[in-house]
């Protein structure tokens, strides 16, 4: 039996990643945790996989190892069923309804998608490099069409938030040493974060993902 197996992080979607994280724990029995993220990620039920040689499934599930821990570039635009969606343009613009979702959004793997639906919009007009997109839509639909989307846009554009957050933060003589610190609660505290050029830092969504990783090879 052939099997289609992801080569690249975009192939794979949020919510396969979701569904990952969620059963991917150290009290996860080895067998059941292979076993399903081959379900999981190359779309074949369960039952089937269990009837595959152990040393074949290890090969698959190293393979499908190998796809999540490459490194995604920020991407501000990308296609989603025919739509395509901007990152928001002027995050300094963002209302304190929509950063506290966003940031609510990022505390737990399984609310991803809703930050996803801050951070990504569907975009009204678009000029060469210029774009604007629609005001923040926080309708459940919204945030559930953002699970289809690709893991690799997803965490890219977390880890150029909080690098732009961060600038924020120390250019506003407002905040206070503390309130900064409240404000990257999420943000791994001994992480850089290098300019978005030529290199992706490692933040709270990446290093998730390296997490499940040594969960799945431990």
């Amino acid at each position: 039996m052939k099997i289609l197996v992801p080569t690249d992080i975009n192939d794979i979607t949020l919510e396969q990643f979701q569904k990952f994280s969620k059963i991917n724990t150290k009290e996860q029995e080895e067998e059941f945790l292979l076993h399903k993220t081959i379900e999981i990620f190359c779309d074949v039920d369960i039952a089937m996989v269990s009837k595959f040689p152990l040393k074949d499934v290890r090969e698959i599930v190293e393979e499908i190892t190998a796809v999540l821990d490459q490194k995604a570039p920020f991407t501000d635009r990308f296609e989603l069923e025919g739509v395509e969606y901007g990152f928001i343009p002027d995050l300094s613009a963002m209302s304190l309804g929509e950063y506290i979702d966003l940031e609510d959004g990022l505390k737990d793997t399984k609310e991803f998608h809703k930050a996803a639906s801050v951070m990504y919009r569907p975009v009204k007009k678009s000029f060469k490099e210029l774009y604007s997109i629609d005001g923040y839509d926080a309708s459940i639909s919204r945030q559930q069409l953002m699970k289809t989307a690709p893991v690799g846009v997803i965490s890219a554009a977390v880890v150029f938030f909080y690098s732009i957050v961060n600038e924020l933060l120390a250019a506003s003589q407002s905040y206070s040493k503390k309130e900064m610190k409240k404000a990257q609660t999420i943000l791994e505290k001994d992480s850089s974060l290098p300019s978005m050029d030529g290199s992706v830092a490692y933040t709270h969504f990446v290093e998730v993902i390296r997490q499940n990783m040594d969960l799945l090879q431990s």
